[in-house]
Parts: structure tokens; C-alpha cells; sequence
């Protein structure tokens, strides 16, 4: 999954992971779950995960988590 690549080994935009998973990167940017923006003024070639991705995880894990 993206958003996780992005959140434990953030990939560069020009990686062959970005390229290969060029729609998944789109989707997940278009989302607000990842972003390359570090403050209002800075950017970097990084994908990293975002409050929201970080939230879309949590929500996403606590829905396949198994219940007892």
C-alpha cells in the first residue's frame, strides 16, 4: 500500500516504486494522504504520509483487525 510505503520508508517521486505505482501515488496524493510539501513554503522529492493518511490507516487497520 502507498500510504504505508510513504509512512515507514518514504520513497522519492522519481523512484521506480512512484513510477510503478504511478496511479496509486495519484490516488493517495489527490486524497491528501501523502504529500511532498514539509511546511507552507517547502517542498521535498519525498513522498510522506500526511495526518489524514495517518488516519486512513488507523481506520483501515482497525477494519480488517481481527475481532475477538
Amino acid at each position: 500500500m502507498v500510504v504505508d510505503m510513504a509512512r515507514f520508508n518514504p520513497f522519492t517521486t522519481k523512484s521506480n516504486f512512484a513510477r510503478m505505482a504511478a496511479n496509486e501515488v495519484a490516488i493517495a496524493a489527490s486524497e491528501g494522504f501523502i504529500s511532498t510539501r514539509l511546511d507552507d513554503q517547502k517542498f521535498t522529492n519525498k513522498w510522506l504520509i500526511t495526518q489524514e493518511g495517518l488516519q486512513f490507516l488507523e481506520e483501515v487497520l482497525h477494519e480488517i483487525a481481527p475481532r475477538h
